[in-house]
């Protein structure tokens, strides 16, 4: 469930980006568009300065698949090409030296680390127009397996990639009555080439997928997929990024309106292990391979599971989820306004509870920036006074609440504004109603 976690963190509330140097502690990067192999950069300004901290070393080759000769395993050395040792810090980042491989496709560097202590090392090189990485160079002498890049040949040629894994993730609706799904797929290049776009006009993607019509929102998560390789159109989104040989994780998410369940999802390429999570307790879901398992918790969020294998291309699943409609204007009357009121003060504060964690909680969890103190609104007390008195205390209550969040988010803003028209329309009326006095 690793995986799911960093996923369901950005449920209800928008993600920031990370800074390039968090990107380089996570796992080994995924291939990516490079437009030309790395030039020597041994003068960067990062090792010019004198340091007194231990020297580090990584010493290590380049192989790539060969489809005849090689070594019992069928890999070859890559030759010809260049390795650059990069670093990414929050002070600074760029390439610090490069060297071309030998025959052998061996390369070596030795660095002593400078300016910010968290600062990242680590070696690329480009094969066929696409870069490969080395995890994160932590050691301060690194050798073989974790010094080993494998590089690939391309090709442009279509390619169907096995779904080892699917996970569809259903929110909560939130105050705006929309819920935020949240789909990862895990897809396995079983060749050994990295599937790459052509360049045509208009080009065409790598891997693409099926989506709700009525999604809205849709937009590429944080991870392998740079935001510039993923596109969406209406019923389909698509990935432009290359495709290497191995597994290669794709996560987006999108926004439903409630009145849009149930939804209707089609494994258009089959998958290996399908699940859904439904933090709804309501919500079923239909689909003769589906089976429902022990639910999970995370981060303090209680979710149903249901689990299917090995289903075929082309079988449907529906979600139904309980509809939730917002308040009509016939109960904002009398005494029931102010506990209404203060219920929807608290769906404000649950679309705003993963950014406005305190500063220790937010510390102790580093895949997510630092956010604002949490807003906190006092309910008004119930009293003898007026009904539209006592509408006139909600409302300043809710602008005080208000006005507290200093940059508040667009569904924050939406929810604020539909309530504030709703208790001024009742206050109205409410002083349309009152007996007039003798």
């Amino acid at each position: 469930m690793g995986f799911v976690r960093s996923f369901l963190i950005g449920l209800l509330v928008a993600t920031s980006p990370l800074a390039l140097f968090a990107q380089a502690h996570a796992q080994v990067p995924s291939p990516s568009r490079a437009s030309a192999p790395a030039a020597s950069s041994a003068a960067s300004p990062a090792t010019s300065a004198p340091s007194t901290k231990a020297e580090f070393t990584v010493e290590g080759r380049v192989r790539r698949p060969l489809e005849r000769g090689g070594d019992s395993t069928g890999m070859g050395a890559a030759t010809g090409a260049w390795v650059t040792l990069h670093r990414v810090g929050k002070d600074k980042a760029g390439p610090i030296d490069s060297m071309k491989l030998d025959a052998a496709g061996r390369y070596r560097f030795r660095w002593r680390p400078s300016g910010a202590k968290d600062a990242v090392y680590f070696a690329s090189v480009t094969w066929g127009g696409i870069a490969y990485f080395t995890a994160p160079l932590r050691d301060t002498d690194t050798r073989g397996d974790a010094a080993e890049i494998t590089v690939f040949d391309t090709t442009t040629r279509a390619m169907r990639f096995a779904v080892k894994g699917r996970h569809l993730i259903v929110g909560k609706a939130d105050s705006t009555d929309t819920r935020t799904v949240v789909e990862v797929f895990e897809l396995s290049n079983d060749s050994l080439r990295t599937m790459i776009s052509p360049d045509v006009k208009p080009p065409v993607p790598t891997w693409s997928v099926v989506v709700p019509q009525a999604a809205l929102d849709v937009r590429v998560m944080q991870g392998e997929i740079a935001p510039e390789a993923f596109a969406h159109a209406p019923g389909r989104v698509s990935i432009f990024a290359p495709i290497a040989p191995g597994i290669k994780q794709v996560a987006f998410s999108y926004k439903m309106a409630a009145a849009n369940f149930p939804i209707t999802v089609r494994a258009e390429q089959g998958a290996v292990v399908f699940e859904i999570l439904m933090e709804e307790p309501e919500g079923r879901v239909f689909g003769s391979a589906f089976t429902a398992v022990d639910p999970v918790t995370i981060d303090g969020r209680k979710f149903q599971r249901f689990l299917a294998q090995d289903l075929r291309d082309g079988s449907e699943v529906t979600v139904e989820l309980p509809t939730t409609r917002a308040p009509g204007r016939t109960l904002y009357a009398a005494g029931v306004l102010v506990a209404i009121g203060f219920i929807v003060l608290l769906l404000i504060l649950r679309a705003m509870q993963r950014r406005t964690t305190a500063k220790a909680n937010a510390q102790a969890n580093a895949s997510v920036s630092p956010l604002a103190g949490p807003l906190r609104a006092a309910a008004v007390r119930p009293s003898d006074a007026p009904t539209a008195e006592r509408i006139a205390k909600e409302i300043a209550a809710l602008d005080a609440a208000y006005a507290r969040i200093a940059s508040p988010s667009e569904s924050v803003r939406e929810a604020y504004q539909i309530r504030r028209r709703e208790l001024d329309e009742a206050h109205t009326e409410a002083l349309a109603s009152a007996p007039a006095e003798g």
